[in-house]
Formats: C-alpha cells, structure tokens, sequence
C-alpha cells in the first residue's frame, strides 16, 4: 500500500530536474507542469538540494523552477534524527566513503523527515530504494515510476 501522493508532501531531487535520459526526461517535465496546474500537488525541495541547485553550473531554467517551489530550511536535529541520518549515511556509502555522499544522505532524510517520496535519477540511491524505505519509510521513485503512481491515485 502506498501513500496517496496527492495528500503529502514529495520531494525531488537536483537531478530529478533535469535527467539526461528518456523517459526520465519528458516525466520531470510533465512532473513540472502538473505542479504548476495542480495546487494540490506539493512537489518541494530539500534545503540540501537547493544549495546543489544555487551551484553556478546549474541550468538557469532549472533554478528558476525550483524558485517556485516551497522549500525546507536547515534546523538542529535530535540525538534520534541525528542517529537516523547516520543509518542512510552509511546505507548510502556501501563500500565506499561517506563524506561521497553526505549531501545525498541528507536529501533523503529531509524526505522522510517531512514526506512520503524522493524522486532522483541518482542510481546509487535508487538502487538502495529497498533499504532506504525500510530504514526510514520513504518511497524513492524516478520521475516516471512518480509520475504513473500521481496518475493512478488521480483515477
């Protein structure tokens, strides 16, 4: 059973804006126009993915979307989330070293933290979807596989 994504808040990440393949392409910018058409749909960015978003090699076009968009801002977090956050840090990292993955560890946790889905293109955090979601509860999801559940739950 998954949560209705009309009724909650979803959450994307920097290169869920602007993926380099298909059909992860046409779904972000039909994603984006559903949220212009759509009050009820929150698609929102964590205050980790906008500091990727304000790099200066970011598209114009994609900061200017993600203006519009409601964001969270960074607030001190309990010895539990601080604990939590640890756990996708190192779900995230596998072999590998966890300062690589620092900002995408966050992204996740402010998703769960204040929603219900992540949409990435990032490979390593899709292919640690499994775990994530039952280490923290949040549903990671391309752009397309979002963009068909939005359609379902519509129906």
């Amino acid at each position: 059973m998954t949560i209705n994504p009309w009724i909650t808040n979803n959450f994307l990440d920097s290169c869920a804006f602007d993926p380099k393949y298909a059909p992860e392409d046409k779904a972000s910018g039909e994603l984006l126009e559903l949220c212009k058409k759509e009050e009820d749909l929150l698609l929102e960015v964590a205050h980790s993915t906008q500091k990727e978003i304000d790099h200066p090699n970011t598209p114009s076009w994609v900061k200017a979307e993600a203006q519009k968009l409601i964001y969270t801002i960074q607030v001190t977090l309990t010895p539990n989330e601080l604990a939590l956050l640890g756990k996708i840090q190192t779900i995230l990292a596998g072999n590998g070293k966890v300062e690589n993955i620092i900002q995408d560890a966050r992204h996740v946790f402010e998703a769960q933290r204040y929603g219900s889905y992540f949409i990435t293109t990032d490979a390593r955090i899709l292919e640690r979807a499994k775990l994530l979601r039952e280490t923290c509860g949040v549903l990671i999801m391309k752009p397309s596989g979002f963009l068909a559940l939005l359609k379902r739950h519509r129906e």
